[in-house]
């Protein structure tokens, strides 16, 4: 099987408002475990006013490198449709950012999304083993032996996410990838805090309580130590 592994470089985390300013897309052969095709551009938006300082600490780039070797986004993004067209499933890490960007973009280049391919995304489909507890891409390559000397540049980022994921089954993968994606709600009071924090939940302030999400799949096979609700069922990825 052909998977498309993707992972963008962008001015923020907003797709309505910041734009992509690196692909990074690996066709990956499940089989032999290896690349078939990569895919790493430069994209200069248009119209472009500069990079926050933020941004160009994280990913390295900058105004200049920009400017000279950053292509056009339509040559950009019709690369990439030709890459998707070849996969049956697009793989991120935190695939709502990757996916958001890539639909949004395909709009602004006056594009549409012609093969709608199903997403899979390695924060929450994987199912790592409970002693790892970190999602952040570069301690999970730690995590599994191999270190990521390019962080944040995406072609980089997109090998090592393949590169992780093949250290699991894919069809279990796949299984809990169509398993919707919800968020648990847990009921504590204050002194039992604890408990939500030490399974993973995170306190949503403007909300005034703890919550984490998770797979559907996954709550119904976790013995919460608490009362707790769950969501309706967000974007399936």
């Amino acid at each position: 099987m052909l998977i498309l592994g993707l992972d963008f470089e962008t001015t923020g985390l907003s797709p309505q408002t910041d734009r992509v300013i690196e692909i990074g897309a690996v066709v990956w052969d499940t089989d032999s475990q290896k690349p078939k095709a990569l895919f790493s551009e430069l994209v200069l938006p248009a119209p472009f006013s500069g990079l926050s300082p933020e941004i160009v600490k994280v990913t390295g780039i900058d105004d200049e490198t920009l400017k000279t070797f950053g292509v056009d986004g339509n040559q950009a993004f019709e690369r990439l449709q030709s890459l998707v067209k070849e996969c049956d499933y697009i793989v991120a890490h935190n695939a709502a950012f990757d996916r958001g960007f890539y639909q949004q973009e395909l709009l602004n280049y006056g594009m549409r999304d012609e093969y709608e391919r199903p997403w899979i995304d390695t924060v929450l489909d994987v199912p790592y083993p409970e002693e790892i507890g970190t999602r952040k891409l570069t301690y999970l390559a730690a995590e599994h032996g191999f270190v990521n000397v390019y962080a944040h540049r995406a072609v980089f980022d997109t090998l090592t996410m393949l590169s992780i994921l093949g250290q699991y089954p894919l069809d279990q993968v796949i299984a809990r990838s169509q398993s919707p994606n919800v968020m648990v709600t847990s009921h504590v009071s204050f002194d039992e805090k604890d408990k939500a924090k030490n399974m993973g939940f995170r306190w949503d302030a403007p909300n005034k309580k703890w919550v984490k999400s998770m797979k559907l799949c996954d709550v119904e096979v976790t013995d919460f130590p608490f009362k707790y609700s769950v969501s309706e069922p967000e974007l399936s990825l």
